[in-house]
């Protein structure tokens, strides 16, 4: 039955009740997606006709976009009410996204409808989400077409200018990515760091330095992991040096390198810690054994991060860098 309630205050819908808040002006989330063909196709683009013969536009009733399903681990109790709760871990992610295709003449309209079919192919690979915030943040997410573009020439869905459709994408990994790498360098001299590129792997990254360390004994580098979501950092060591640990002191974890083993000038090693990957790579060859078997490839926690680097036998241009690409629990953060 209805719950009665009464308000002896009505607001204003779309007032702040603070009277001294300003509202900020805020343009509207702009959605992409980037084939496996290179092909970049707004989602969110214009479909009038002014300025483009035909093109894209979501309709209402997008889901899947925000926090993702968790699977929750629980033991039932004998004898007991309830349960007893033992892990989570976030499932697959599928989204759904209702669109439009209109262009100016039959011609036009097949035209960009061909396009997406080939942006979305699955047999080419995955494709990628990209949501850009009014503030100008933007976040990606893999995906792969499952289903939507299988056509319907109902009255409702199609006419001889426009197409209906909803796609249904899904997310092997279900969190989205920032669109710039957080880097943290750790050298003797700060003119005799490397360049760095960033990953093309996923389309609009862009290298972001925020930290510059020292080899320094009891030096510690705080850093910053903005999301509520753990990152998982790749690191890259360019010799010479021996001795290597790297520490987060906030977690109390450490990844350490067998006394014996040297990382000769000129040679590298790469130590990637993201989940499907988990790999150590001295000069392209396995480096597993040459771990202690304390170690650790560790997260960066949400939030601040002390970390600590020590090695031995550094020389001018011994470099240690840290990268990672926060992610969120949705296309605004999270």
């Amino acid at each position: 039955m209805p719950i009665p309630a009464t308000y002896d205050d009505r607001p204003d819908i779309g007032q702040p009740s603070d009277p001294t808040y300003t509202p900020v002006p805020w343009p509207r989330t702009f959605l992409s997606w980037t084939g496996s063909n290179g092909d970049s196709i707004a989602l969110t683009g214009d479909i009038s006709g002014r300025n483009s013969p035909a093109g894209i536009a979501i309709t209402k009733g997008p889901a899947g976009l925000g926090m993702p399903t968790f699977d929750l681990k629980v033991d039932q109790l004998p004898n007991m009410a309830g349960g007893l709760f033992r892990s989570t871990r976030a499932t697959t992610r599928d989204i759904t996204i209702p669109l439009i295709i209109r262009g100016v003449d039959r011609t036009s309209l097949l035209k960009m409808h061909n396009r997406l079919l080939r942006a979305l192919n699955p047999d080419a690979g995955p494709g990628w989400i990209t949501a850009t915030e009014g503030d100008g943040v933007a976040r990606h997410l893999e995906c792969y077409y499952v289903s939507g573009a299988e056509g319907s020439e109902t009255e409702e869905n199609a006419s001889f200018t426009w197409i209906k459709m909803a796609l249904v994408l899904r997310a092997m990994d279900p969190y989205w990515y920032s669109a710039a790498e957080r880097q943290y360098d750790w050298h003797l001299d700060t003119g005799t760091a490397l360049p760095f590129l960033s990953n093309t792997t996923y389309p609009g990254f862009f290298p972001l330095r925020i930290s510059n360390a020292s080899f320094s004994p009891g030096g510690l580098v705080k850093a910053a992991n903005d999301s509520s979501v753990e990152a998982w950092p790749t690191w890259t060591v360019y010799g010479p040096l021996t001795s290597l640990v790297l520490e987060n002191i906030t977690t109390g974890q450490a990844f350490r390198l067998r006394d014996n083993v040297a990382v000769p000038a000129g040679q590298t090693l790469v130590i990637d810690t993201r989940p499907g990957v988990k790999t150590v790579q001295l000069n392209d060859a396995n480096a597993w054994p040459q771990m202690t078997t304390d170690s650790t490839l560790w997260p960066l926690r949400p939030g601040a991060n002390n970390l600590r680097v020590t090695a031995s036998g550094v020389g001018p241009t011994t470099l240690i860098r840290l990268h990672h690409v926060p992610r969120y629990l949705s296309y605004a953060g999270g």
